[in-house]
């Protein structure tokens, strides 16, 4: 009786959903909220930067200017300068970071003891603020009273009395920062990687001779090569991206030696009001941005062939 109760209570439901015709659209009705909230907060802020890059704020109104405020953006020499400390700013960040979280991920890998309080203590800085943690590194490195600079003048006098003033000095602190704030990042990331490793493969390496660096670059790195490639994108985008340390340590000081693309578009675009330019900058970083993602994407998909 159950099962005919349930058969008969099967047949009496509308036609649409027993047919199927309609219920392939039920996943996009469940998709619908992310939708709208991706297109509010992703797709309308690009397409409305690019509309504002093309337009110049005058007496309250907006203009539109068409290409003149790339054109004059570039060839303002201040502009070229943030992007090429942007440059040195990733490329150090990119490297550091990558290397040293590969690092750390191989010891916790081993399985001492603490390996759960180390990780505790990587990820810490990860769920600091970028405000928090770079008003702590700028307090570090103060001339006057920082422990960091102090600890420097001690044991390390070449380096200088005065390293947060320094324009190399500033862009150092600034990348010791970001390091040390994305190292949980990578490290999580590549002791997922490496626990996907097979051991019979790196015990086979061993039995043949293989040292730590053959297994490594031989045996290892191949295995976790997409992720390593994903890290670097990633990173690199956040690199391009940020704004927080830097306006929390040095506001882009001293003399632009900190200021990266982001950053001269915080100042163009908000602390000048000149809005048309501000979006002209977002519009090169974001092209920026899509020309790394393309490129590690088609590298990833040539190394899965």
């Amino acid at each position: 009786m159950t099962n005919l109760s349930w058969r008969a209570k099967a047949d009496a439901l509308p036609h649409t959903f027993s047919s199927g015709r309609n219920y392939r659209w039920l996943p996009l009705w469940f998709l619908l909220p992310s939708i709208v909230v991706l297109l509010a907060l992703q797709v309308y802020p690009t397409l409305y930067s690019v509309y504002l890059s093309t337009t110049r704020v005058r007496r309250g109104e907006f203009l539109h200017v068409g290409l003149a405020n790339f054109e004059r953006l570039l060839q303002t020499p201040s502009f070229w300068e943030s992007l090429r400390v942007s440059l040195t700013y990733s490329l150090a960040y990119i490297t550091l970071t990558v290397s040293i979280g590969l690092m750390l991920a191989l010891l916790l890998n081993r399985r001492f003891k603490f390996t759960g309080v180390y990780l505790v203590i990587i990820f810490i800085p990860w769920v600091i603020s970028e405000v928090v943690a770079g008003t702590m590194w700028r307090w570090l490195f103060q001339p006057t009273y920082g422990l960091a600079q102090a600890w420097i003048n001690t044991y390390l006098p070449f380096l200088g009395e005065q390293l947060y003033t320094t324009s190399s000095g500033a862009l150092a602190i600034v990348i010791a920062a970001a390091v040390w704030r994305g190292l949980a990042f990578t490290t999580l990331l590549s002791l997922g990687a490496l626990q996907t490793v097979p051991q019979e493969i790196i015990e086979s390496a061993s039995l043949d001779g293989a040292n730590r660096f053959q297994r490594f670059f031989g045996v290892i790195l191949p295995q976790i090569r997409s992720t390593v490639l994903v890290m670097v994108l990633l990173t690199s985008i956040q690199s391009i991206n940020s704004v927080g340390l830097i306006f929390s340590i040095t506001r882009g000081g001293p003399g632009g030696a900190t200021r990266t693309a982001a950053y001269y578009l915080l100042q163009i675009g908000w602390e000048q009001g000149d809005f048309g330019t501000g979006a002209a900058v977002s519009v090169i970083l974001f092209l920026i941005n899509m020309s790394l993602t393309i490129l590690y994407l088609s590298i990833i998909g040539r190394r899965r062939d």
